[in-house]
């Protein structure tokens, strides 16, 4: 009796025991789940905190993803995670599916680490076309292996054990399924991340903006931490591959632009041009009601009675100096490419035709990616602060620290003298005197305005003395030139209005109307003066006179302009442009049209069918890749 029972006891107490033991698996496979979660989380901030490459402060930039921008830690996470959650039901083991996930996205960190700290550059997309050449040029540099990088190896390792002994869960035959469910899964947050997310670069740019205290956005190395490396390179990805405009077709763009066979440059024509473009250089004299006590454009006024001169409308107010610069040399319009690989553009046209390119900007060769995007849109030799310019400042001589109007322009023409007499020469300069900020200090200046209140006097002042310098020492280099015996073609043109206090608000002081305004005051908060200029051996030589009028355009319709003031006929691409010029004189980021001295955004029919047509070309010539002149591809 007492044996049965001591067995039916020992049966009974074995019961949940074995049910515990039967429900090891599952409790193992959520533990499972849960570190390799953890672990996913981990690993995306680690490498967010390498990518911030400034240790002293690399948490607090990363604390401010949490605090101002959280979207960017979760598209910089999903990567992670989808990858890692693909790999484990494929390997079925915890521990070496952090080890391959872990290694892949670190080796993308250390790429993206070497590659700033020899081109200056973040790795993205375009970079794996030209994977080979990197590799090839690697051997001639020295490898500074940073201490993150042996940390990083730690971190592998140490996961690799923890996960081996404490993460053993798998998935058995009987729930295959969840192999399926899981990929499927993983597949559809891509294609919805993909489409509404990482494509989206409004988003992109937000995400930016919101976390720019903490990071430099100026720079391309800045930029691509602030939206952290994995989410800016799957942004590359789409900027590597924008869409097509609706009704495009490769062979219908090749058709429209066979009809205007590229043409050269006549030897007998090949004038120098000298471009440069202002920095937030405007005539504010066009507004209504606004008067001076000293007239801060007495130079640009007297130069344009002798110039062929005319209006811009640009895509910014206070900023954005890139959208002018780089319409102007591509004839694109906004938005911009993203220049990760040489980019048709008229200064590749010139340099195809036997011109020497090169320009020059007193500002730091990353703003902007300057130093990079220069070289791909055709300049042989560029020159910025760094290891040139800065030559040219004074102790107690420079704008911001950079080299100030009059300083650039004697560099501008002893690199004119110095050239080579028998090559064209091609230069574009742009320049960094009048940038914002216009100091709230009271500095030497002139009283060009007044009855504003005490902050507005300070800073619209300071800036209309900035102006009024600008213009001598315009005046000052169109007369170097006069009697030059080589022919010369000048052009200077602005990029955008000024800054005038947070939110603009000194316009309203000078009695200007607000940005959104109706009325025609919101074209002219858009306008900048141009003016194309020709010493007398250029006239005779092209026949012109180089006076009056010009039309108000967009600066992408400028270079067509420059190139019908000489008399070239210039390349496919622009003659092409000149068919819609007429039509849609204006092609603005906003969606403007120009009706009558004011922007509107209702377009006629004729008006919609050119624009269109522009956009589709526009595309074409963006994706054709130009060609590097003959004499050089060796």
């Amino acid at each position: 009796m007492d044996m049965k029972w001591l067995k039916r006891k020992k049966k009974d107490a074995s019961a949940p025991e074995k049910k515990r033991r039967l429900s090891d698996p599952k409790r193992e496979m959520l533990k499972t789940v849960g570190l390799l979660l953890l672990s996913a989380i981990l690993l995306t901030l680690w490498c967010l905190l390498i990518g911030t490459r400034s240790y002293d402060k690399g948490l607090q930039m990363v604390g401010s993803y949490f605090t101002k921008n959280p979207i960017t830690l979760l598209l910089n996470f999903l990567p992670v995670f989808v990858f890692m959650a693909v790999a484990f039901v494929l390997i079925n083991r915890a521990w070496i599916t952090w080890l391959v996930t872990s290694i892949f996205f670190l080796l993308i960190v250390f790429i993206n680490y070497f590659k700033i700290d020899l081109r200056g550059e973040p790795f993205l997309y375009d970079d794996l076309a030209i994977a080979g050449d990197g590799l090839g040029i690697l051997g001639e540099y020295s490898l500074h292996i940073p201490g993150w990088l042996l940390l990083s190896l730690v971190i592998i390792a140490g996961g690799t054990v923890l996960l081996k002994f404490f993460a053993k869960g798998k998935i058995t035959r009987r729930f295959w399924w969840t192999r399926v469910a899981t990929v499927l899964l993983c597949i559809g947050i891509g294609a919805f991340s993909w489409a509404h997310w990482y494509t989206d670069d409004t988003l992109y740019h937000n995400s930016l903006v919101r976390v720019q205290h903490s990071f430099n956005i100026w720079r391309d190395d800045g930029r691509s931490a602030a939206g952290g490396l994995f989410y800016s390179f799957l942004n590359s990805v789409h900027e590597a591959y924008p869409a097509a405009p609706e009704g495009y077709s490769e062979e219908a763009a090749e058709q429209t632009l066979a009809q205007y066979p590229d043409e050269g440059i006549p030897e007998d024509k090949k004038v120098n041009l000298i471009v440069t473009m202002l920095e937030s250089y405007s005539d504010l004299s066009v507004f209504d009601g606004v008067s001076f006590a000293v007239d801060p454009y007495a130079e640009l006024h007297a130069l344009q009675e002798e110039s062929y001169h005319g209006t811009l409308v640009d895509d910014s107010i206070g900023g954005g100096t890139v959208n002018a610069e780089r319409s102007f040399l591509t004839g694109f319009a906004y938005r911009q490419p993203g220049y990760n690989s040489n980019t048709n553009s008229f200064v590749w046209y010139l340099r195809q035709n036997g011109y020497r390119t090169e320009g020059a900007h007193p500002g730091h060769n990353w703003f902007y990616s300057r130093q990079s995007i220069d070289r791909r849109l055709g300049f042989e030799e560029y020159y910025f602060h760094e290891g040139h310019l800065s030559e040219y400042i004074t102790d107690d001589v420079s704008y911001q620290g950079c080299a100030t109007d009059a300083q650039l322009f004697g560099e501008r023409r002893e690199a004119y003298e110095n050239r080579d007499p028998g090559v064209p020469f091609f230069s574009f300069t742009v320049s960094y005197q009048g940038h914002s900020p216009y100091t709230t200090e009271q500095l030497p200046r002139v009283q060009h305005v007044g009855g504003l209140s005490e902050e507005a006097d300070v800073v619209v002042n300071n800036y209309l003395t900035s102006v009024a310098d600008t213009g001598k020492q315009i005046a000052a280099f169109v007369d170097s030139f006069r009697d030059d015996p080589e022919p010369v073609v000048l052009v200077f043109f602005g990029d955008h209005k000024p800054t005038l206090g947070d939110g603009q608000k000194f316009y309203s002081e000078l009695g200007i109307t607000g940005k959104t305004a109706g009325s025609t005051d919101r074209f002219r908060l858009y306008s900048t003066p141009y003016l194309i200029w020709a010493n007398d051996a250029a006239k005779k030589v092209l026949g012109k006179d180089f006076t009056g009028e010009g039309p108000t355009i967009s600066p992408c319709y400028l270079m067509s302009e420059v190139f019908d003031c000489i008399g070239w006929t210039g390349p496919a691409w622009m003659q092409f442009q000149r068919t819609v010029r007429d039509t849609v004189p204006v092609l603005h980021y906003r969606d403007f049209m120009l009706h009558d001295d004011t922007l509107t955004m209702t377009k006629t029919a004729e008006e919609q069918a050119a624009f269109d047509e522009f956009a589709r070309i526009e595309y074409y010539v963006r994706q054709t890749k130009p060609t590097v002149p003959t004499s050089e591809e060796d």
